[in-house]
């Protein structure tokens, strides 16, 4: 259940600049805290989880490209916060359906 945890804070930080850039400066540990004092269970286990499959499926499916060091999406990241590549590179372009398949891939598997 705390996938869905996850998907919540990306999709409340994707509506809302403001809770983006108050969270995307701070170490996870700090991030975390925060997010629980704002109503968001997260674990640290379901960032690497729900990350890395959005990643997969940006890259293979979305980019079409081969998971390699040339792939578009690496170049994406360079020169910005870690949040704000999660939430405008991976979350924010994905349809409700794909968020919601992969939230559920996360979750179950």
């Amino acid at each position: 259940m705390s996938v869905s945890e996850l998907a919540r804070f990306l999709e409340h930080c994707s509506d809302r600049p403001d809770v983006l850039a108050r969270y995307e400066r701070m170490a996870l540990p700090d991030l975390m805290f925060a997010a629980r004092c704002d109503g968001f269970d997260l674990r640290t286990g379901d960032f690497g989880t729900l990350i890395g499959g959005m990643e997969v499926w940006r890259i293979t499916v979305a980019d079409g490209q081969p998971i390699d060091g040339e792939s578009r999406l690496w170049r994406a990241m360079w020169g910005r916060s870690r949040l704000d590549y999660i939430v405008h590179e991976l979350w924010a372009p994905m349809d409700a359906v794909v968020r919601n398949t992969l939230v559920s891939e996360a979750e179950n598997g």
